[in-house]
């Protein structure tokens, strides 16, 4: 199953951050083999928030044998098969539980032979995950943010309190019907609980269903561990927490994973 992490306006979302955050809670809670991967064109943030330290982010870097750009080269050649995608993943947690994929190394745009090759990696990646979690570039105009999230079972759409950005994804959604029949999830990454633009106000306003709106609160020990490259171990050590910022954090991300694991359990079956 693929889910889709995904805003609809750059650096409002928090989406590599809900990712990353995600991702650890589910390699943690589940055995599913999960594979992470992204369509940034610059250097991407979930990467930095998945490793301990930037030399060791650079020495990974720094193999020929990794990534995206390893894998484009195989598929250009005819030679890739199912079993050999996790060869070039970055594995975070054994037995496959948490394998990053990491993103090109090209400064450029992708071409358009790079995108339908990279879909064609996601589909051998299929078979061999039991989970592919994207962090999508933002909008839909890029490196074929599009056609992700139509190839996507679940978009977990990364919102905010500004209304801007509200009004902006529910004009998208009358222009893109088939985001409508998408199983959907609305994470409010960064909450602020005292602002006037609720959780509950948002699901009114927008006609979302209020079960699929997760706050995430804005806590700046979370924020730490991810610009530290240390979110994994923050969801580790605070995962049975009874202290009541980090227990707010977990809870919300626990309840976000168990909503992703049932609708993957729905179209898995």
């Amino acid at each position: 199953m693929q889910v889709a992490f995904w805003s609809n306006m750059h650096g409002q979302g928090a989406t590599s951050a809900a990712t990353a955050a995600v991702a650890s809670v589910i390699a943690q809670k589940t055995a599913l083999r999960t594979l992470i991967a992204h369509n940034q064109i610059e250097k991407s943030a979930i990467e930095g928030y998945l490793f301990k330290e930037p030399k060791q982010h650079n020495s990974i870097r720094n193999l020929n044998n990794q990534g995206i750009d390893a894998l484009l080269r195989l598929v250009k050649n005819g030679r890739l098969k199912t079993e050999m995608i996790a060869d070039y993943t970055y594995s975070i947690l054994r037995n496959h539980r948490m394998d990053l994929l990491l993103g090109t190394e090209k400064k450029q745009k992708m071409t358009q032979e790079d995108q339908e090759l990279f879909l064609s990696i996601l589909s051998f990646a299929k078979e061999f995950y039991d989970l592919i979690i994207l962090d999508v570039h933002s909008g839909l105009k890029e490196n074929n943010s599009l056609s992700l999230l139509k190839s996507s079972d679940i978009i977990v759409f990364c919102i905010n309190q500004n209304s801007c950005l509200l009004d902006d994804l529910a004009g998208i959604f009358h222009e893109h019907e088939f985001l409508k029949q998408k199983q959907a999830a609305f994470v409010l990454a960064r909450y602020e609980k005292h602002s006037g633009i609720t959780g509950a106000s948002i699901a009114r306003r927008y006609g979302i269903k209020k079960k699929s709106v997760f706050k995430i609160p804005n806590c700046a020990h979370l924020m730490d561990a991810l610009n530290s490259g240390r979110v994994y171990e923050y969801v580790a050590f605070n995962h049975n927490t009874k202290r009541g910022e980090e227990k707010e954090v977990l809870g919300s991300l626990n309840r976000l994973c168990e909503y992703i694991i049932e609708g993957c359990d729905k179209n898995c079956r």
